[in-house]
């Protein structure tokens, strides 16, 4: 069967042009240092030379923000009391960790000579972690828990190749040329995302009136500029609007710091329609949907018969607060350390062994991470016209969500996208027979809760909320 390529028109959709950043020099120099401090952060943790550059590889270009709204504790595996057959398996030489299959490698900080095996706790003591730079690409898309995810993936010895705030230049190739052979993705429900990504860009800027925060830059030491970045610290720290001078333009004076206002402005029938999804492209996070991640993916001809070429495993990781069930970001993030390592040679009693010696080696990411969902910043309601607009603007974000549910998950109301690349329905499709329920369960609720608003044959979206009260 024909091998499947991108077109060159798919090409020139993720060949981002960064002439419409609204960031001035300023603003690159926040960027600058807080790269810089993030690096310096992870570098600390586990020096070395060779380490220093995978660690940068998989982290760059570092984020820009945190992740309000998201539960971010994470929990470490500490030895308990273990019999003593236990512990002479966690004495042994961990011979699949030598014979890691293409695309994986361990690195330590103590380097050692290659013939030697490591033991589960020399692994732990050394600082070592499993390299899949090489195979395995995050797509980490802002105000969905890729942050929680990427500290979760470093804390259980796992150093994957990280793409944000948008997937890099030549990524696509790389997914297809065979080197990169899974893909990760995080799936927040779209609507409360973009939501998040403003009200989140919104609190980092200085208020015109009433900031009681010290001013970002100007109010800073040069010494302290690294720690004390406001999108670490939103409480103490606020950026000047010089440094986003566009951004903080709209969100603030086009739109005085009203979510509702830009959303109802959303409107198809809005008169300010056109003007408002220009203003989108510049609010952090919310200007790149997850179809414009994913949309290499999206084939505009019938390609049926075409096999996938690198790219073999396709693993969302969903992020949605659903009534029935417990299932938590964390649990999913857990089983992908799980299936990350079965996938490069590690049977499950080593990954057992290995586990059961592990030590706390970051600081929790609740902790280290501060989060706007317990901030005093005053929010505007989105009220139900507004999330209508918002939905149908993000419409082909649900679309691609009934596309990875497939056929036998049709939507009567959203139809998924003609043709996709096959590995796109396959996103569910791994982990244990429960996560993969929860996963679609989780897809599913995404869309059920939009239904009402992305039905079109209610009429405009004031029609449609009308009719949904009246009934």
């Amino acid at each position: 069967s024909a091998a499947w390529k991108p077109s060159l028109k798919e090409k020139n959709v993720v060949a981002f042009d960064t002439t419409d950043i609204p960031y001035d020099m300023p603003a690159a120099a926040v960027c600058k240092l807080h790269n810089i401090a993030l690096l310096l952060f992870l570098l600390l943790l586990f020096g070395g030379v060779a380490l220093q550059q995978q660690i940068k590889n998989s982290l760059l270009p570092a984020d820009q923000s945190n992740y309000n709204d998201v539960t971010t504790s994470v929990t470490s595996t500490q030895p308990n009391n273990k019999s003593s057959a236990e512990d002479e398996k966690a004495g042994e030489c961990l011979l699949p960790l030598q014979n890691l299959s293409q695309g994986a490698f361990v690195q330590c900080r103590k380097s050692s000579p290659s013939q030697e095996c490591l033991t589960a706790s020399e692994f732990w003591e050394r600082q070592c972690y499993l390299n899949m730079t090489e195979s395995v690409r995050f797509y980490h898309l802002g105000k969905g828990g890729g942050g929680t995810i990427l500290f979760s993936l470093v804390e259980n010895g796992i150093v994957v190749r990280r793409d944000h705030p948008r997937p890099s230049t030549h990524g696509i190739e790389e997914l297809l040329s065979g080197l990169v052979t899974t893909l990760l993705i995080n799936i927040r429900d779209p609507l409360d995302r973009f939501v998040s990504a403003f009200n989140w860009r919104s609190l980092l800027f200085c208020q015109r009136d009433g900031e009681h925060r010290k001013k970002y830059p100007s109010e800073v030491d040069d010494k302290d500029r690294g720690r004390y970045q406001p999108h670490l610290r939103p409480q103490e720290f606020c950026y000047e609007k010089s440094s986003f001078q566009k951004e903080a333009t709209i969100i603030q004076r086009l739109y005085n710091d009203d979510i509702n206002k830009l959303a109802e402005s959303l409107c198809e029938e809005s008169s300010n329609f056109e003007q408002t999804v220009e203003h989108t492209k510049f609010i952090s996070h919310a200007k790149l949907s997850m179809e414009g991640w994913l949309r290499p993916l999206l084939l505009d001809t019938n390609t049926t018969s075409i096999k996938p070429q690198g790219l073999t495993k396709f693993m969302a990781i969903t992020f949605e607060q659903q009534s029935g069930h417990n299932s938590s970001l964390l649990e999913h993030t857990h089983e992908a350390v799980q299936q990350l390592y079965f996938d490069h040679g590690v049977d499950e009693e080593t990954l057992d062994i290995l586990m059961s010696r592990k030590t706390l080696r970051l600081p929790r990411v609740s902790e280290m991470m501060t989060h706007s969902s317990n901030s005093t910043a005053k929010r505007k309601v989105l009220g139900a016209v507004g999330k209508c607009c918002l939905a149908r603007f993000l419409e082909d974000d649900y679309r691609l969500i009934q596309s990875m549910l497939g056929d036998a998950n049709a939507s009567n109301v959203l139809d998924p996208f003609e043709y996709v690349h096959p590995i796109i329905r396959e996103a569910c499709e791994w982990g244990s027979p429960t996560r993969r329920q929860l996963c679609r369960a989780d897809l599913q609720s995404m869309l059920h809760r939009r239904a009402e608003f992305l039905d079109r044959s209610l009429g405009t979206c004031r029609d449609a909320v009308t009719l949904v009260d009246e009934s």
